[in-house]
């Protein structure tokens, strides 16, 4: 008999690892553990520590709606905050319990003479469990590189956001950022406010808006945790999201894509006029306006808050250059014009990968059942998955972060109904002592054409009616695969009400059947 040494493991300890605990407990399981290659709860919370971290989402929306509180600083809070948020959910739950840090899952395989999963651990043993829940986050690991030359030979310090060393001191310092995204544009106009120079360095200009971020005082906090305050300003939220969204994935999707083509278009004219009276408006320069105005439509790329770094540009405070670098020296930077710029702390802010480039999933380190890779699957296939999280040929197994599983709410609100939809079919699958549950081809099939019609927008828009563009929105295989198409209301929906025909249930093999009171 084989022995089991949880009935779920759930993979990472992010905010999607608290739902996915949080569900499985609603559910009435509580022989699970959570598993972190880190000593802590918080995921991308924990690891992301650099000056300037702060949410660009409401933090009244973003956080888990079965812990919502109005105890915030301000609208738009600080990454401090916001772990401290994720530890406090976690102790009132009791989850630590259930963790095992420093568990570096590094490949889960299915057994089929067992009807379960085997995970092997880095410097571990081996852990078998009936049910997978994987809460890997979205923005863990950093991408490689960059590819530019010499940058092994640079004598300076050199910080990624995601590692950030804050026993270096940059006061004084000449600091050098490579990467226009969401977090080289929070680092660089706080990083300013201390150092030498600070010196940006941009391949492609984004859009950056204001972010509207009052505090919230104390009689704000008290207005807030008021009964029913945060539930209404969420429904309310939410039935908003909802009319926009039924629009973009209901309505347009009707129309013939060659007036879709006619319309994209005047919609990103319109965003760009407006964007560059906004630029008219704080950067006081024309040459250096033109270098930050985008030459695609603002919805094609992550759109930034950001209430300081057009300040910083235009005082002087942040440097821009958009010369491409050559080379980097063993003292800075060199420009395709020549020039040297001499750099103490070297920021590589180049980006994060992303769970919907085929890339992400390596072969050989998930393998389902009859031999399925996800890693070989994605490599040849589009990437899909039922619901955002499952796929046929890995029973018993959910990922909370896959492809086409962020509806656009929040972070919060995609893992936490990825989880939900998890948990209630791990718990279905138990009650019934049907302890094998795996989505069906049928099923998944029909899901895949219904994404696809209610996506035409999208796609089109992020495809075919921009430049050539580096986005995580458009996948290295040229697939839309960042966002949900559906509304907020259609994705709860479906964790709580999808069709349980949906996924095929049968008892494990004679021979694997083991009740957890044996293997306990």
């Amino acid at each position: 008999m084989t022995k089991l040494d949880f009935q779920v493991a759930i993979i990472g300890a992010g905010p999607g690892g608290i739902a996915a605990g949080y569900y499985l407990r609603r559910q009435g399981i509580d022989d699970f553990v959570i598993l972190d290659r880190a000593d802590d709860f918080g995921g991308t919370w924990r690891d992301n520590t650099y000056p300037g971290l702060a949410v660009d989402i409401p933090i009244l929306f973003y956080q888990l709606s079965f812990a919502r509180t109005g105890r915030w600083n301000k609208l738009f809070a600080d990454g401090a905050d916001i772990q401290r948020y994720h530890l406090s959910v976690v102790a009132e739950l009791g989850l630590r319990k259930h963790f095992q840090g420093g568990s570096d899952v590094i490949a889960e395989r299915w057994n089929e003479d067992g009807d379960h999963w085997e995970l092997t651990i880095a410097g571990k043993r081996p852990i078998r469990v009936r049910y997978v829940i994987s809460a890997v986050g979205g923005y863990i690991d950093t991408k490689p590189g960059p590819d530019i030359p010499g940058i092994s030979n640079f004598r300076g310090r050199v910080m990624r956001p995601n590692a950030w060393d804050h026993s270096y001191d940059h006061a004084g310092k000449r600091v050098a950022v490579i990467g226009t995204g969401s977090s080289g544009i929070q680092i660089a106009p706080a990083v300013a406010r201390t150092a030498a120079s600070v010196t940006t360095f941009q391949r492609t200009p984004a859009w950056i808006i204001p972010k509207p971020n009052p505090d919230l005082s104390p009689r704000a906090q008290r207005l807030l945790n008021a009964p029913f305050v945060l539930t209404i300003i969420n429904a309310l939220i939410v039935a908003s999201m909802d009319v926009a969204e039924a629009v973009l994935f209901h309505l347009l999707p009707l129309l013939p894509e060659s007036v879709l083509r006619r319309l994209i278009p005047r919609y990103d004219n319109m965003a760009r006029r407006w964007y560059r009276h906004l630029l008219g408006d704080i950067v006081r320069d024309p040459k250096l306006r033109e270098a930050l105005m985008p030459s695609y439509g603002i919805l094609a790329r992550r759109t930034i808050l950001s209430n300081d770094f057009l300040q910083a540009v235009d005082t002087g405070a942040v440097r821009l250059i958009t010369e491409p670098i050559t080379r980097i020296t063993e003292t800075g930077i060199e420009t395709a014009d020549g020039t040297q710029h001499a750099v103490d702390l070297l920021v590589l802010a180049t980006g994060y990968e992303i769970y919907t480039d085929p890339e992400h999933y390596k072969p050989g380190v998930v393998q389902g059942r009859n031999g399925f890779d996800i890693g070989v699957y994605y490599r040849d296939n589009e990437m899909r998955t039922y619901g955002g999280s499952a796929l046929p040929g890995l029973p018993n197994r959910w990922m909370l972060v896959g492809p086409e599983g962020n509806q656009g709410q929040g972070w919060h609100a995609m893992v936490e109904a990825n989880a939900r939809h998890a948990a209630r079919i791990i718990g279905e699958s138990s009650r019934c002592h049907r302890e094998v549950a795996e989505v069906s081809r049928r099923a998944f099939d029909k899901w895949v054409r219904k994404m696809a019609h209610q996506s035409k927008a999208i796609r089109l828009y992020a495809t075919d009616c921009q430049p050539p563009l580096s986005t995580y929105f458009v996948n290295s295989k040229g697939e839309t695969r960042y966002y949900r198409p559906q509304t907020v209301s259609e994705m709860n929906w479906f964790s709580r009400r999808s069709p349980l025909s949906d996924y095929a249930f049968r008892p494990v093999s004679i021979e694997a059947k083991v009740h957890h009171d044996q293997s306990a």
